[in-house]
């Protein structure tokens, strides 16, 4: 475990002493028996600091091996991998996964929101039992608009999904009162920068679409450090729409800024997460914007069902795996 690794863990333990603490300042906020469960707590923290000062902090104390860091992150005091768990311990686990597992799909839109003048798909898929990829559509408040999000949180499993399910939460909050996509994502990055570890980041891009059955439909483009978004015109002209601001939740005073375009009838919009550009085969070459670009402009005038199955076909054929490495979302959107 490196030196900085240790100072984020040890910030977490001492964070979650100074509460347990407060619970003491507070007589009547817990009963006895709870009391006695927070004495308990504060003797495992401390313990665990004094891991972290002798640099054994993160030992299997079974195997010797390391406790698994996503682990960590949720329970810092443990001391068990989960190779040298109990039977009992593990069916426990696998209870709370897959709990855990229905809870973060059902944060997910269950339904495609009806956008109109376009078509659209969707296909995501999580490399573990709960993932760290998020899309949703939020309804501006004043404009009408329908705003897109595709986002992305560093690493995967439980971890990534709780920093997920919070960037959803306040997204949610934030879009009842927000129009401009620029100020929604500068706002939720100032309120990650103060809820989450500095070791999690997300990368999020947010389409504003003008929704009406006009010849063209305005859109308002923002990428906080996310992957390009691809539009491909009816013509074939290519137009990526890159980053203009730095990934959420590193420094509250990065500011984001907005593209304005027009889309038109038979325009390709595609959002994704790196999960698909990143595929890399056997030779650890990765899949790739611009083979994504080609892929994407050969098949355009698919159905666009039709177009992400066979695009994750293709992915997987590329990478010789039968299944994903890192979790896994695209969308795409045709002007009808």
């Amino acid at each position: 475990m490196t030196v900085l690794e240790l100072e984020h863990f040890r910030n977490i333990l001492v964070e979650r002493e100074h509460l347990l603490h407060e619970l003491f300042d507070e007589p009547d906020a817990c009963c006895p028996e709870d009391l006695d469960k927070v004495r308990t707590l504060l003797t495992d923290i401390k313990e665990a600091v004094g891991r972290v000062e002798n640099g054994s902090y993160g030992t299997c104390k079974v195997c010797k091996e390391g406790v698994e860091l996503h682990r960590l992150e949720v329970q810092p005091a443990e001391e068990i991998c989960l190779g040298c768990i109990t039977s009992e311990e593990r069916g426990k686990l696998e209870e709370e996964l897959f709990l855990a597992s229905k809870i973060h799909r059902a944060l997910l839109p269950q339904s495609f929101e009806k956008i109109e003048g376009f078509e659209m798909g969707v296909r995501s898929k999580a490399a573990r039992i709960i993932g760290g990829d998020y899309y949703d559509f939020l309804a501006a408040p004043n404009s009408g608009d329908m705003r897109i999000i595709v986002a992305d949180t560093m690493g995967k499993g439980l971890p990534a999904g709780m920093v997920m399910s919070n960037v959803q939460g306040a997204l949610r909050i934030f879009s009842e009162t927000i129009d401009s996509p620029s100020e929604l994502i500068g706002r939720l990055n100032q309120w990650l920068c103060r809820n989450i570890p500095v070791t999690k980041f997300v990368s999020l891009t947010c389409a504003s679409l003008e929704q009406g059955s006009n010849a063209s439909n305005r859109m308002i483009f923002t990428n906080a450090g996310h992957p390009p978004g691809l539009l491909i015109r009816k013509n074939g002209k290519i137009d990526w729409l890159s980053s203009n601001g730095g990934v959420l939740g590193v420094h509250a005073g990065f500011r984001y800024e907005e593209r304005s375009l027009e889309i038109k009838s038979g325009d390709l919009l595609t959002l994704y997460t790196d999960g698909v550009t990143e595929a890399s085969n056997s030779n650890e070459i990765m899949f790739g914007e611009n083979r994504l670009a080609e892929f994407v402009l050969e098949n355009r005038n698919l159905e666009i069902d039709m177009m992400l199955d066979k695009l994750q076909t293709e992915i997987l054929r590329f990478s010789g795996r039968h299944d994903y490495e890192d979790d896994f979302t695209i969308l795409a959107l045709r002007k009808i």
